[in-house]
């Protein structure tokens, strides 16, 4: 009996060790996600993972508002409604719209840059209402440290702001108040809206700046091209407390050089110990003081450096965490011809590679005319053609760079192996039917003629160059409309003949003949012997920048030369 009392004991003791949340309902948690960031999507995942690993019984519920107030506020009202347990913000706006909505549900914040100076809390100890959490505030002197060893000499700090957004008028308050004592004078510009930051940025390079910082503002990371049209003339270095001001350029050159930020994960799970204490503990968020990382993260753009031609000391960048070396968060499209695709694909993974970073698509093909079109309406950076504009497609005021020379070449299967060399009469006589087998060449089997449809860039070529070849009025022939297609066609068909761009016979065993004697060397191109030859370009619109410029600049190194004639082609 003694036995079993003392084995009841034990149960009952290892019971009561048990976390009292696993004994809890579920907990309902509504997430708010006001506006799209990387560093807010960060921080919801680390709030998220920590939530997860937790072990208490909840259930999410993710609300995206997209910056709009009137669905945030109607998510907010519907957790009100519901009555949540807990609801998890993101974000200033976020946090005090949901203050708005609720004084009595709990509320955790993260990403809150200054939590004070924004009216979210009484002081960093004590909210002083239903809120607590995390802040990414980064002492003053720190970031200010940071930036003038980016700018070594640095004296006079422009910024740029708008007066009604509380998360930049709190890092500018604090540096009217700490930036005397760092040896800084803060030049200051405050603004409605984006169309004012281009003249702002002038008046302030007027006042003698050093360099321009870029506070927490979206109206104005999400605007860094007009930063960049007067920073980069002027030379100007440009920092930054956000991650976006590196980042967020879609076409322009890269504009901010160097960010001080926080770990937005680990900011979000910093939310969770506090999340649990509310929820399971009852305890007051009021009494829970709100939480700051213990340290900051540098990142570098080494490409924003190299464009003002600013040179970045070894040294700084040994510290930093993070450096972006190129065009990261850039994505261009170049579209148009299969003729040049291959080429150009390959131009784009070996400049990807050099600036390890941006990304450049070469999509499958959609013709000249295509990518000419796709252009001039702003859907595309870069053309791909193969022939001339025409006189209507010279009208869009499109900008035409041919980069190379292409020779249109004959190509057989590599079953047939016993000719090297193909008139032009025989050519006419095969596309024409009249030639239908190969015993002409000396061998058996039928002949299979890959052609091209009306208006293809190299039959185009054939039709002005080869006697007679315009003049088929009824090809005995299989009509190919893109040039990959027809590749793969002639590989898959024994006994097949066709034309191709040059450029795309590499990394295949199609055998390349000689036409009239004379085969389509880059010599031969040169001289004029073989003249079955294409242009290849790009057109694009007037003001190339960014990764784009960077891309058609590519193509005239000689590094990008050399990839060119690596395809048989010969650089212009």
């Amino acid at each position: 009996m003694n036995r079993f009392f003392v084995i009841l004991a034990g149960i009952w003791i290892l019971l009561s060790t048990v976390p009292v949340y696993a004994q809890t309902p579920v907990y309902k948690i509504g997430i708010l996600m006001w506006h799209e960031s990387p560093h807010d999507e960060s921080a919801l995942k680390g709030f998220e993972t920590g939530i997860n690993l937790s072990g208490i019984s909840h259930k999410l519920d993710l609300k995206r508002a997209y910056g709009d107030e009137d669905q945030a506020r109607f998510f907010l009202r519907n957790w009100v409604k519901n009555k949540v347990d807990l609801i998890f913000t993101i974000g200033t706006k976020g946090t005090l719209w949901a203050m708005e909505e609720t004084k009595d549900i709990p509320i955790v914040f993260s990403a809150v840059t200054n939590p004070v100076a924004s009216g979210i809390a009484d002081s960093w100890q004590s909210s002083g209402r239903n809120v607590t959490g995390s802040s990414n505030w980064i002492e003053c002197r720190h970031k200010l440290n940071i930036f003038k060893e980016a700018v070594p000499g640095l004296q006079r700090l422009g910024v740029v702001y708008l007066p009604d957004n509380p998360v930049s008028m709190a890092e500018v308050v604090c540096a009217r108040e700490c930036s005397s004592g760092e040896g800084i004078e803060l030049i200051e510009a405050s603004i409605q809206k984006a169309g004012e930051i281009g003249k702002a940025v002038e008046e302030l390079i007027a006042r003698g700046i050093d360099a321009l910082w870029i506070p927490i503002e979206e109206v104005i990371y999400k605007n860094l091209s007009r930063v960049g049209q007067v920073t980069h003339p002027a030379r100007l270095p440009v920092v930054s407390s956000t991650l976006e001001a590196l980042e967020e350029v879609s076409r322009g050159d890269p504009v901010a050089m160097v960010s001080v930020t926080v770990d937005y994960e680990s900011l979000g799970r910093l939310c969770v110990p506090a999340a649990i204490e509310i929820l399971t503990k009852k305890k007051e968020p009021g009494k829970i003081p709100v939480m700051t990382s213990d340290r900051y993260y540098l990142t570098i753009n080494i490409n924003a450096a190299e464009i003002i031609r600013h040179q970045i000391s070894p040294v700084f960048l040994s510290r930093a965490d993070k450096v972006l070396r190129g065009f990261a968060g850039q994505k261009i499209v170049v579209g148009g011809t299969g003729d040049n695709q291959e080429v150009l694909r390959e131009i784009a993974r070996v400049l990807e590679e050099r600036l390890g970073g941006g990304d450049i698509m070469v999509p499958e093909s959609i013709g000249s005319g295509g990518g000419i079109r796709a252009v001039a309406a702003g859907e595309i950076d870069l053309g791909r053609v193969a022939r001339p504009l025409t006189e209507s497609e010279g009208k869009l005021g499109l900008k035409y760079k041919r980069f190379a020379r292409c020779p249109v070449v004959f190509v057989v299967h590599p079953s047939i192996n016993y000719i090297d060399n193909i008139t032009s009469e025989q050519i006419v006589g095969i596309y024409s039917g009249k030639i239908t087998d190969w015993g002409p060449f000396g061998a058996d089997g039928k002949i299979y003629a890959v052609d091209r449809e009306p208006g293809d860039s190299c039959l185009l070529v054939l039709n002005k160059i080869i006697p007679g070849f315009r003049n088929i009025t009824e090809p005995r022939v299989k009509t190919i409309y893109n040039t990959p297609e027809a590749v793969a066609t002639i590989m898959q068909h024994r006994k097949t003949i066709g034309y191709l761009p040059i450029s795309m016979t590499v990394g295949t065993n199609l055998r390349i003949l000689k036409v009239d004697g004379v085969y389509p060397s880059a010599e031969n191109v040169l001289n004029g012997r073989y003249n079955l030859v294409l242009p290849f370009a790009l057109v694009y619109r007037d003001g190339l920048s960014g990764l784009a410029k960077r891309f058609v600049d590519f193509l005239d190194s000689e590094e990008g030369k050399q990839i060119i004639r690596s395809y048989g082609l010969v650089p212009e």
